[in-house]
Formats: structure tokens, C-alpha cells, sequence
């Protein structure tokens, strides 16, 4: 327990119901495991407070890829790896966190990968894109 707030899994299971002995005896899915978008957004809290911008801000960039299913996520860090994606394709993965996940930081950050890629001559050649 932080304060009065309980940590709490996305599933709502308290941090400390996450035993290792009840597992053991099949209790529990992978999402009991999972952390909520408010304890990373209460962490986020804690850091700001403590001084820690850029910690703050990715916790609550954590906080909103928490329902953004796990292979968008992996499709969204192979496209950010270098030449491996143009520049619309990367802005349409971030139009897509943006809209369907309301995911706008992180939308905001691979828009802007992409800017920086572009400047580094890191981005996919649009001929490479083409069937």
C-alpha cells in the first residue's frame, strides 16, 4: 500500500494477493498480472513530485499503451527501429494510437521519432515501401 491508495493489477487483484504459492496452485490469468493505468498514473504523480519530469512522463505514457493489445505494441517498436519504416507509415501507427487507443503522448512520440528519424536519415526509403 502506497499512502491510502492500494496497488492494485488491471484486473483490480492487490499487488500483495500476487503470491508466487497461489499461483503455484493455478490461481490467476496473465491480465491479474498486468499493472492498471491508475497505478502508473499515480507513479507518474510521485515522480513529478519528486522532480522527475521524464520519469513522470513515461509512466504516464505506460499508463495509456495498458489496453493497446500487445503485438500493435511490438508492431509499434519494430517500426521504430531504424529503416524500418517510412515516415507515413509511422505516422499512421501514431494516428491509430491516437484514435483507437487514445493514446495521444505516445502518439506524440512516434510522430516525432519519426521527425527525428527523418532529419538522421533513418526512416525506410518510400521505394523500399512499395510492393
Amino acid at each position: 500500500m502506497t499512502g491510502d491508495r492500494h496497488i492494485l493489477s488491471k484486473t483490480g487483484v492487490p499487488v500483495d494477493d500476487l503470491r508466487l504459492e497461489r499461483v503455484d496452485g493455478g490461481w490467476g490469468e496473465m491480465a491479474d498480472f498486468s499493472i492498471a493505468r491508475e497505478t502508473l498514473l499515480h507513479q507518474a504523480e510521485v515522480a513529478a513530485s519528486g522532480g522527475h519530469r521524464q520519469l513522470a512522463e513515461n509512466f504516464r505514457r505506460a499508463a495509456e499503451l495498458v489496453d493497446v493489445p500487445d503485438s500493435i505494441i511490438l508492431q509499434i517498436y519494430d517500426a521504430l527501429r531504424p529503416f524500418r519504416a517510412t515516415q507515413p507509415e509511422l505516422a499512421a501507427l501514431a494516428d491509430r494510437l491516437r484514435t483507437q487507443f487514445q493514446a495521444h503522448e505516445c502518439a506524440r512520440w512516434v510522430e516525432q521519432a519519426g521527425e527525428v528519424y527523418a532529419r538522421r536519415g533513418l526512416l525506410k526509403a518510400a521505394d523500399a515501401a512499395k510492393p
